[in-house]
């Protein structure tokens, strides 16, 4: 039986969508992941940030990765995830411009690199044993049997989390961010992309991100930085969009 870590299996998910090759039945299996480091790129800030530079081979697909590793709390956390550079510029604002004891609402695959170079607390960081089996099954073909993911979080916060970003209109986020004292919202064009995730979390057909269903969104009008009631759009870049609640 084949057991994976579900950041791990991301990952490869990653290097796979990065080659181009989506399709479940051409996914490379588990076992065939190496990883080579090439280079560290000292950080440091409130948690110790350290970049790894990553060689991942997947099979026959390789892919060069910043892998995030930093320390919380004195035990040193390698989530298996990546800082790419192009997220710094949105990352240094949320540092600069907001309190040290802000909560940062978002989709949970930014909450480490939040956390790590934006030094700003997350509502979550993790997928959910549910969500991971949805996504994981789509690219890997594994079983709820074969997925090891110690570090999932509860479905009800994911369920939270993908209510709020699926919502018509912003009142539905803004109980979700008060719920859990967040007050600045992140968000990616490239979330759009992700959506698929959202729904099958809710158990809903997914829609296409360019459809109006999705555009009409909170995460489909946050992804092209359009107004969303209640909020400010207090810093937008060709890939961030960081919104603050209205005081």
């Amino acid at each position: 039986m084949l057991k994976m870590n579900g950041f791990l299996v991301l990952m490869v998910i990653g290097v796979v969508l990065a080659s181009g090759c989506a399709r479940p039945e051409s996914a490379p299996q588990a076992d065939e992941v190496l990883k080579e480091v090439t280079g560290i790129e000292e950080i440091g800030g409130k948690y110790n940030l350290t970049l790894v530079d990553t060689e991942v081979t997947v099979g026959n697909r390789s892919s060069s990765m910043k892998m995030i590793r930093y320390v919380k709390d004195g035990v040193v956390v390698e989530p298996d995830m990546m800082l790419p550079d192009y997220v710094r510029p949105g990352l240094d604002w949320i540092r600069e411009n907001t309190l040290d004891d802000v909560v940062v609402f978002c989709w949970w695959d930014h909450g480490h690199m939040i956390r790590a170079y934006g030094m700003r607390e997350v509502v979550v960081d993790g997928p959910s044993r549910e969500i991971l089996v949805t996504t994981v099954s789509k690219y890997v073909g594994m079983s709820v049997d074969e997925i090891e993911c110690p570090d999932c979080v509860s479905h009800d916060v994911i369920l939270d989390v993908s209510g709020a970003l699926l919502g018509e209109d912003s009142k539905g986020l803004l109980e979700v961010m008060d719920k859990y004292g967040a007050s600045v919202f992140y968000v990616q064009n490239k979330d759009a992309d992700k959506s698929f995730a959202f729904y099958a979390s809710l158990g809903e057909e997914p829609k296409e991100p360019d459809s109006e269903e999705f555009l009409g969104t909170v995460a489909g009008r946050g992804a092209r930085a359009e107004e969303i009631d209640g909020l400010e759009l207090a810093y937008s870049d060709e890939v961030a969009r960081v919104y603050l609640v209205d005081e």
